[in-house]
């Protein structure tokens, strides 16, 4: 195995520090600003006597809503940073409570410059001011918050992570092999306890161990064979499932998408997948609760994010892919299955963005537009190595044909012990180029 040599990752962590601050501070200053304008532009038109001029009742208005701004500006991007400006719903339950806070300290502020005494006729006071002169602002930041800080909050993320991805969002720009890309694939050694892994939809066979190891370095020798650069994500002896790293992770471009499997049993094996991550220079996110989405489900054709809707991936976490994807410029098409583990075990794709699917386990197969079809379900989980090299399971020597027809060369590998196991030969890596 390669040795490491690139730069700390920017993870999930970081970006919710530096990168979700910058974000959470611009969300701020346009809730804020839209606060302050709205109390200048109501409480403005209170003074219907004409007995004060226009600019003294606006300077007045501005000395008093000022200081409650200001607060609430501050407080705004602390939650922001502390990722709390997500959703609409906790944003305004969040509004609400820093505008009360807000508009408490600016007016105990007044009243404490002014001499007040603090009695409980003054806190009474203070109070009740929410129902006063307060009541604009309670209203308009609480809305704001609401309305314009998750807005604000995800464009500056998006536009953030589209600089760090280095991609351009335009129709018909893919992203296909180059000598010049550099490859790397994670890799995990399997588990004492293969036998144990999980199988949903087919009878479980005796998993022979040794045979199972012999064909796992035959795959990462072959993966080194044809310029990948492979890392070893640390052994987890009691994990069986844990050697399928493509189910961890989702790499679009520069960034990494850390999924949350929907075994909930497979979810102890991300730590070490995110550890790996954590020694290159991809940028990471996380998938959250309670969307569930799993790497094999999530298929890369040129610009195109195909993602299947299976017993491991919800509807949130298609949701929750989506979003991330189209703000990296790639389409996404949600493809329902049915009868297969994942999307990736009766769908992948050659080299040139084509995909080649078992159709019998598609609800649509119409989603992929044109596709050519696997003669065998075993055919369809196939790995491009390279521009002009595919990696076909040997157990499909039809699609190893039909795929050699189309003009590539063919590796067949054996990787049986895997197979019994619902893996394929896309499962056994996780990979970014």
């Amino acid at each position: 195995m390669s040795t490491n040599t690139s730069q700390p990752v920017t993870r999930v962590s970081q970006l919710d520090g530096g990168t979700r601050f910058n974000a959470a501070l611009v969300s701020a200053m346009g809730v804020a600003l839209a606060t302050l304008l709205t109390c200048l532009v109501v409480m403005n038109e209170r003074d219907l006597t004409l007995v004060l001029s226009p600019f003294t009742t606006l300077s007045n208005t501005f000395d008093f809503y000022s200081l409650p701004v200001l607060v609430l500006l501050f407080l705004v991007t602390l939650v922001g940073w502390l990722g709390w400006l997500r959703n609409w719903w906790i944003a305004a339950i969040a509004g609400f409570v820093l505008a009360l806070i807000a508009g408490t300290v600016g007016y105990v502020v007044r009243l404490a410059t002014g001499g007040a005494d603090f009695t409980g006729e003054t806190w009474s006071a203070i109070f009740m001011e929410f129902f006063g002169l307060n009541f604009v602002f309670l209203v308009s930041a609480t809305v704001y918050t609401a309305i314009i800080g998750p807005a604000l909050f995800r464009r500056q993320v998006a536009d953030m992570l589209r600089d760090v991805s280095g991609r351009v969002a335009h129709a018909g720009e893919l992203r296909r092999f180059s000598e010049s890309n550099s490859k790397l694939a994670l890799v995990r050694i399997p588990a004492a306890n293969p036998q144990d892994a999980q199988v949903t939809f087919q009878e479980r066979a005796e998993v022979d161990r040794d045979r199972a190891n012999e064909q796992w370095e035959s795959y990462v020798a072959l993966l080194d064979e044809h310029g990948w650069e492979t890392r070893e994500v640390p052994a987890a002896e009691t994990m069986p499932d844990s050697v399928f790293t493509e189910d961890q992770v989702i790499v679009l471009g520069e960034v990494a998408i850390l999924g949350r499997s929907g075994a909930a049993s497979r979810r102890a094996e991300l730590p070490g997948v995110r550890a790996a991550l954590a020694e290159t220079e991809l940028v990471t996110m996380e998938i959250e609760a309670p969307a569930t989405l799993d790497g094999g489900d999530v298929l890369l054709a040129g610009d195109t994010v195909y993602v299947g809707a299976s017993t491991r991936t919800n509807a949130e976490g298609i949701r929750a892919l989506r979003e991330i994807a189209l703000d990296l410029g790639y389409r996404v098409v949600a493809v329902p299955i049915r009868g297969a583990l994942h999307l990736k075990t009766v769908a992948t794709a050659l080299p040139d963005g084509t995909v080649i699917a078992w159709t019998p386990a598609l609800e649509q197969p119409s989603l992929f537009g044109g596709y050519i079809e696997a003669p065998e379900l075993l055919g369809a989980s196939v790995l491009p190595l390279d521009s002009e090299t595919v990696l076909v399971s040997a157990a499909a020597p039809a699609t190893a044909k039909l795929v050699k027809r189309l003009g590539y060369s063919v590796v067949s590998l054996d990787i049986s012990e895997f197979e019994k196991l619902e893996g394929g030969v896309t499962c056994l890596s996780a990979r970014a180029y």
